[in-house]
This record gives C-alpha cells, structure tokens and sequence, in this order.
C-alpha cells in the first residue's frame, strides 16, 4: 500500500472520529503566533477546528498573505467555512486570504497541499492525539519552503513518560498527559527534518484541569490516574525546517 493511501482519510476515519476533541484537557484556547514577520506568507492551521484561529492568523499575514486550515473532522471543516461567513458578514475583516479543507494531519496531500507550499504551519497540542506523530511531523516538513518555520503551541512533559499513562491518555483525549517529553519532541523534530528548536513562554500546567480558559466551569476532564513524576508545561515551540 501506498505510504500516502495508509494514512488516508478513510483509512484513519475510525481513529479520528473517536478522538474526543471537546471537554477534553487542552491547551488549544490561545493564540501564540507571532504578530512581526510573517506579513505576505502563506500559513498553514493544522487541526484548526472551528476556524477561529485561522483568523486571528489572517491578521498577521495581511492582505496579501494566505492562511488555510485544515481539519480531520468534516463536520468542523464545515462550522469553520461558516464561522468566517458569519464573522466577514458581521464586519470581521479577514487580512488576508483564508480556506479549509478536510485532511488528516499525517496525508495533507489528501488537501491539495504541494510540496514547499506554505512558509510556515502552525498547530496546537490538539497533535499529541495524532494517529502517527512522527508522520505529521514529516509532513510538516514536506509543506514547508526551505529554512519554513513550524509554530507549536505545546505542551511537553520535564521527564521521560510511562507508557501506561501516555497511551490511555490519548484513548480519553487528554492532550496534556497525552504529550512527549521535551527531549523526546526535540529529537522526533529533528528527524524529521527540523535543524533549530526553541521553546518560549513556559507556564506549568494541571492535566487534571487543563487550560482553564478552554472549558466551561461544569466541564469534567478525563485524566488517567498517575504516580509519574513529572509536570507539564505550556510552551511555544519554534521549530525551522533545514
């Protein structure tokens, strides 16, 4: 089988559709990119949801950039066509030119996307549950123009994981137990391609409660029950591509 058709949407729909992405612990409510240099550039939101991020992004790129979002989930693809709808008719002014497409995160050739395509790609900690990690990664690197730049709002761990908390961890939706380590991310950034990696804006954060902001005061938190000795960290990472 084809590298591609293994990691198609319909081969991953059963994965995807029954990765919890709401009320989950998550880090995914603010909006760390970069408001200097990126003015004109094409910028890719993986994962981007409802399409809210998207743009927030168009802002940053301006008039004469482009952002697309993409998504897993059809259902989300579409609620974002229709929040920018919503929001240009309410006088929301998109800066720059904006699309969605459905796409996992390990085939965005599923989208049309070509190689050395966007100058930078941006995403959340919505990736910890990624089907294949290392392979979103590498696609990551494919769509990026030489010395494209990766913006991740992360969240890593301070030490090395227990599997038997990592991996039920992503069963439930948890994207901050579900993280990998600092070295670990490093490392799998590096094979993949990416030369530099920096991390800035580090807070500590509860996987028992998330990021606060991104859920309702009732929201309930599915979290594994742990002896690990680690904390977990929110953090921008600023990976470039060799």
């Amino acid at each position: 089988m084809n590298i591609k058709e293994s990691y198609s949407k319909a081969a991953l729909e059963t994965y995807y559709g029954a990765v919890p992405h709401r009320g989950a612990a998550s880090a995914a409510c603010r909006m760390p990119f970069p408001r200097e240099g990126f003015s004109g550039k094409r910028v890719l939101d993986v994962n981007c949801r409802a399409g809210k991020g998207v743009l927030a992004i168009s802002d940053r790129v301006g008039p004469d950039g482009f952002v697309m979002g993409v998504d897993p989930d059809e259902e989300l693809v579409e609620s974002a066509r229709a929040y920018a709808r919503a929001s240009l008719g309410r006088g929301v002014e998109a800066h720059g030119q904006v699309a969605f497409a459905c796409a996992v995160p390990e085939n965005l050739a599923e989208a049309g996307i070509e190689d050395a395509s966007f100058d930078c790609v941006f995403s959340n900690c919505s990736l910890n549950l990624s089907y294949d990690f290392n392979a979103v990664l590498r696609e990551f690197a494919r769509v990026l123009v030489a010395d494209g730049t990766f913006v991740f709002d992360a969240v890593v761990a301070t030490g090395a994981r227990d599997y038997a908390v990592w991996a039920p961890a992503r069963v439930v939706g948890n994207e901050v137990q579900a993280s990998y380590s600092r070295d670990d991310l490093t490392r799998a950034l590096h094979r993949a391609g990416f030369a530099s990696v920096e991390y800035a804006d580090e807070d500590p954060i509860d996987y028992r409660v998330g990021s606060g902001a991104a859920l309702r005061a009732d929201a309930v938190v599915p979290a594994i029950d742990s002896d690990e000795e680690v904390a977990f960290i929110r953090t921008v990472v600023v990976a470039r591509k060799q």
